[in-house]
């Protein structure tokens, strides 16, 4: 949806920033006004926004000739989309680090009145910083919920949910694609579009209230997903329990009432067990799945007869009662490959 570019910011001693010009090749004076109505939409959400997970931006600008420009942050790190790329899969510990910052962030998001949809949620949008922080870095098309306001169709294929085509998300939208993100990662295979994910069926070592977590959040129906992000954050504290019995779960996992953003330190502490890294490697890029923007009328044929179709959810592959537990995988960590050096 535009170009990115990296510059010097020379009013903050050459530091670097980023650059992005949306297209504006507009074919029409129709489609030029849809063009400046999105740019100023996510100008005024990012400056609006103020969240250690999402990037940070401090100017706009649109050129004489029409050309539009957002200013923002420059961040250091790698893309998750990057890092499977390079490393292949998370281990079930890194990745349950990764998704508890990502819940965090959310949850900024939807408690907000009213709520921010992100609506494009995947790993090529998420970027994992040095010091192990994952950032949001693009809003293009994320947007304030309005419940009866019909929406543009801006989907991902495999990350975004059913409602998502026909123009309806909502805030547990979002929680879908944190499935599909959290599938992806683990197993190191790209979600099939409006399918539940099952990662066990690839990992038969997978914890299996990870395996139903994610599960439950690629469900077909909204209303099969858990209620909120925090709800899901709490969640993952408890699995992450089941592979460190030291782990102290914070004492707002206990309750539903949102807590201070201040109290969600224990993110910052889980990247001090395993997330630091003391190298700047930059990995080669390739280009991630794109959003697709359409209509009723452009809607692809074959997305119209898959959510057109009945099809139940596929069957949760948890081991039977008395069963012997599964062991957690033991496989090299994500930041030993990276970073070449051992959680610690």
């Amino acid at each position: 949806m535009g170009v990115v570019y990296l510059a010097e910011d020379k009013f903050s001693n050459n530091s670097k920033c980023v650059i992005k010009q949306l297209r504006s090749d507009s074919a029409s004076d129709e489609e030029a006004a849809e063009s400046m109505r999105l740019f100023r939409r996510e100008s005024q959400l990012l400056k609006e926004l103020d969240h250690a997970g999402i990037v940070r931006f401090f100017d706009d600008f649109v050129s004489p000739d029409g050309k539009l420009f957002l200013v923002m942050d420059y961040i250091e790190g790698n893309n998750l989309e990057t890092i499977l790329q390079n490393f292949g899969p998370f281990t079930q510990d890194d990745a349950i680090k990764v998704c508890i910052q990502i819940c965090e962030v959310l949850e900024y998001l939807h408690e907000r009145t009213p709520p921010i949809l992100y609506r494009d949620l995947k790993p090529s949008n998420l970027m994992l910083t040095p010091d192990g922080q994952i950032v949001f870095i693009d809003f293009g098309i994320a947007r304030v919920f309005m419940e009866k306001e019909s929406a543009t169709r801006v989907v991902t294929a495999g990350y975004s949910p059913p409602e998502q085509y026909f123009g309806k998300p909502e805030t547990r939208s979002d929680l879908y694609a944190l499935g599909t993100t959290m599938s992806h990662i683990i197993t190191g295979t790209r979600p099939r579009p409006l399918m539940t994910c099952v990662p066990i069926k690839e990992l038969p070592n997978m914890l299996p209230d990870l395996n139903s977590l994610i599960t439950e959040l690629t469900a077909h129906s909204p209303e099969d997903r858990p209620r909120s992000a925090r709800l899901v954050r709490h969640r993952l504290y408890r699995i992450y329990q089941q592979l460190h019995p030291d782990f102290e779960i914070p004492d707002d996992a206990f309750v539903e009432a949102p807590a201070t953003y201040e109290e969600q330190s224990i993110s910052k502490k889980l990247r001090k067990l395993g997330l630091e890294r003391n190298s700047d490697q930059r990995l080669p890029q390739e280009k991630g799945p794109d959003s697709q923007v359409f209509d009723d009328e452009s809607m692809p044929t074959t997305v119209k007869n898959m959510i057109s179709e009945k099809y139940q959810p596929e069957r949760n592959l948890r081991p039977k009662p008395g069963s012997r537990a599964i062991e957690p995988e033991e496989k090299p960590s994500i930041w030993s490959k990276i970073f070449g050096k051992k959680d610690k």
